[in-house]
């Protein structure tokens, strides 16, 4: 599903270029879990920006389902945002004053969808992700599992081939992460979805629950591990 060749990325921070990804290569097929760990300014984060279109490599190529993404233009780029990438984030991004079933039919509108045409669509994807009961119910009235469980849903609403999830238990305690965990693995090994789930994290245990975990040293990949069903552990 997805190619990365001798990708890298650079920024000016204070006058002086600091190298985010330096050459990295790697491939990623569909229906697989991955996370990706490190320490802080290993470059996951700006791997994860690359992957969905939210920024453009220095130099190198990435494919994504055999389309060079790495060089779109920003139409292009939000196009290809919207209907091929799902994004969670880790402190939600909810908006305060939708309800539930609103929060997960808002992508819809980009399209010039009205929010009453998307319910349908939005209700089936709460029932999917256990929140059929909660779809009236304002951020300001659910748990933070439960927000990020609407989140989940809302990422799912233009059904997307790849999710990209940005440090998805952060927010959460150890008991509602794993259910988020279980969830996310769910939705990357559903057969008929074709779809992988991406999640850039640093809780190791997390990680562990995945199907392959790669790390980032230094703008490259320091270990890349296939995670057998019997070693997997949930977060």
């Amino acid at each position: 599903m997805i190619e990365l060749t001798q990708v890298t990325r650079h920024y000016r921070v204070g006058g002086q270029q600091v190298t985010a990804l330096d050459g990295i290569s790697l491939e990623v097929g569909s229906g697989l879990f991955v996370s990706v760990v490190g320490p802080s300014g290993a470059g996951k984060s700006t791997l994860l920006h690359l992957l969905g279109a939210l920024d453009s490599p220095d130099s190198g190529s990435i494919r994504f389902e055999g389309e060079e993404i790495g060089s779109l233009d920003d139409e292009r780029q939000s196009a290809f945002r919207r209907h091929k990438v799902g994004f969670i984030f880790q402190f939600f991004n909810l908006l305060p004053t939708l309800s539930a079933w609103e929060n997960v039919a808002v992508p819809t509108l980009l399209d010039g969808v009205r929010l009453r045409t998307a319910k349908p669509a939005a209700l089936a994807l709460l029932d999917l992700v256990g929140l059929g009961n909660r779809a009236e119910h304002r951020p300001s009235e659910l748990s933070g599992g439960q927000m990020q469980r609407v989140a989940i849903a809302r990422a799912l609403m233009m059904d997307p081939p790849l999710i990209l999830a940005d440090e998805p238990t952060g927010n959460l305690d150890s008991t509602t992460g794993a259910a988020i965990m279980e969830l996310l693995g769910d939705i990357a090994h559903d057969t008929d979805a074709r779809r992988s789930a991406i999640m850039v994290t640093h809780n190791l245990d997390a990680a562990r629950a995945t199907d392959r975990v790669i790390t980032l040293r230094d703008g490259l990949v320091g270990s890349d591990e296939s995670i057998t069903a019997r070693s997997r552990v949930r977060a």
